[in-house]
């Protein structure tokens, strides 16, 4: 067994037993509270599946993600349409040392478009949650009869 073998164990067992970053537990704790919110404001407002203003509201709200998500892929077919074009422009290189740097610069702008793309998911993602949890708590028993007491 090498230096190396020996090392190894003692480095997962210390990685292991590594706290997560408050930040990234914080972000977690956030996402299972929303869901937790959500799913109890979904239970709630069963009563109100009854009533067509309900699902005509569900539906607003579907399009207008539908239209953001609409949105994020308009620009991502821009940003792969550009990426392309520069990836036509690589035969255009008259070294192997200017290949080789719009390969690497191809190469990264792909994997930033990628990562531009799991960012603005996830952005959407959340403000999906959130809007819903909104929505669902205006449409419970208790905020409609709150709501319909005040008019």
């Amino acid at each position: 067994m090498t230096h190396a073998d020996h090392a190894l164990p003692h480095a997962l067992a210390r990685s292991s037993q590594a706290t997560p970053q408050h930040g990234h537990a914080q972000l977690l704790g956030n996402l299972a509270a929303r869901g937790q919110h959500n799913l109890g404001a979904s239970l709630a407002m069963l009563p109100a599946l009854a009533h067509t203003d309900t699902w005509l509201s569900l539906t607003q709200l579907q399009a207008a993600s539908l239209q953001k998500l609409m949105a994020q892929q308009d620009s991502w077919l821009a940003q792969w349409q550009g990426w392309f074009h520069s990836a036509c422009q690589i035969s255009q290189a008259n070294t192997v040392s200017k290949l080789l740097e719009q390969e690497v610069n191809l190469t990264l702008r792909a994997v930033q478009i990628l990562g531009q793309q799991t960012v603005d998911l996830a952005s959407l993602q959340e403000n999906l949650e959130v809007n819903y949890g909104y929505w669902a708590s205006l449409h419970t028993p208790v905020a409609t009869a709150a709501q319909s007491s005040s008019d």
